[in-house]
């Protein structure tokens, strides 16, 4: 068995060294220079479909707000008072009443687009406080094809422009006519490195996913790195008699697009700290009627054991990464060109990281 690549190493290359996955003050950098620099999936945008409806959730260690404007955008916030830091909302979800987002600490309002509405209680020093001048904290937000991302950072490319080649690519799939049916988190001791990697390799697939080589022929399992777009292409051809081919988009840094006969499994990782992440993902089908219940079930567990499979290796990889013992490996030309790339990735976006 091989799979099918075009390498451009022809000798192996060495590995990462183990403390890139382990290290509190590294994952530091990357929350800084990495995941506040990059697009990251949010949430739905089913799950904000009317004005003055909003999605909070900590990512990356940033408290945010995503708001649906009055014209159907989507504007992003800090979930942060600019008063004294307090939470503008503890809840995951709901309507904004009044169309007004207001602080439940000391009353202070803001319009929809974050914009100073009232901060009562301050008198003859009430005009000091301009409104544009204590605006919420901004963030970026915009939707593609039913999904919402949000980015740290204020500047940078559209969303459209950082998904780059996946737009034309995922042009006849029909993601936005898809359902959410299910869901399956789980917090697991990995690095978000470790588990990168191993997504993009299939080196390991003939050992570990009997129901991924039942349904898909690895012989002809295709991944093809474009680093200049920050991103990987898989295909996994379905067998005779299988029902879906498997299509794939990885998007650094962690992004990842899985595309079935069957519907979508849309997933990413919440890096959690050093060696630790949680993984989301999401369940997408055209038809979520109870006829097809059983049927989508079946479906979304095969998507899913083969994600724990995954979980269980990375664990113990990342168990003996922490360990001490084992400090850099070897990288095969044919087998993991596309975790090269991965990792020169890793390096770009920190340099010194060995």
């Amino acid at each position: 068995m091989s799979i099918i690549e075009r390498p451009d190493i022809q000798s192996a290359v060495p590995t990462l060294p183990a403390s890139a996955y382990r290290d509190p003050a590294l994952f530091d950098r990357e929350r800084r220079e990495i995941f506040a620099r990059e697009w990251l999936l949010y949430g739905r945008s089913d799950q904000l479909p009317n004005p003055g409806d909003f999605l909070a959730a900590t990512i990356i260690g940033y408290p945010v707000i995503v708001v649906r404007q009055p014209d159907g955008s989507l504007r992003g916030f800090h979930n942060v008072c600019r008063h004294r830091a307090a939470m503008l909302t503890q809840e995951t979800t709901g309507g904004l009443p009044g169309g007004m987002i207001r602080c439940p600490y000391h009353s202070w309002t803001y319009e929809l687009d974050g914009c100073l509405n009232r901060a009562p209680g301050f008198g003859a020093a009430r005009g000091e406080v301009e409104p544009a001048a204590w605006s919420l904290f901004p963030i970026a937000a915009d939707e593609w094809r039913g999904l919402v991302f949000i980015r740290i950072a204020t500047t940078g490319p559209s969303l459209l422009d950082w998904l780059g080649p996946i737009v034309p690519l995922t042009a006849h799939y029909p993601l936005e006519s898809q359902r959410y049916f299910t869901e399956k988190n789980r917090e697991v001791a990995v690095d978000w490195k470790v588990y990168g990697e191993n997504y993009l390799e299939c080196y390991h697939c003939p050992n570990m996913h009997p129901g991924l080589c039942e349904a898909l022929d690895i012989s002809r399992y295709t991944i093809d790195p474009h680093p200049e777009h920050g991103l990987f292409h898989l295909y996994g051809p379905k067998r005779d008699g299988s029902a879906t081919d498997g299509l794939y988009f990885y998007r650094f840094p962690f992004l990842m697009l899985n595309f079935y006969q069957w519907g979508s499994s849309i997933a990413t990782l919440e890096p959690l700290g050093a060696g630790r992440v949680r993984h989301i993902n999401w369940y997408l089908f055209s038809d979520i009627s109870p006829e097809r219940a059983e049927e989508n079930s079946r479906s979304a567990e095969w998507s899913a054991q083969i994600v724990t499979e995954d979980l269980d290796m990375t664990m113990g990889v990342q168990r003996n990464l922490s360990a001490g013992v084992y400090e850099r490996g070897i990288l095969s030309p044919r087998q993991e060109r596309a975790v090269h790339a991965f990792q020169n990735m890793v390096r770009a976006a920190l340099p010194g990281i060995g």
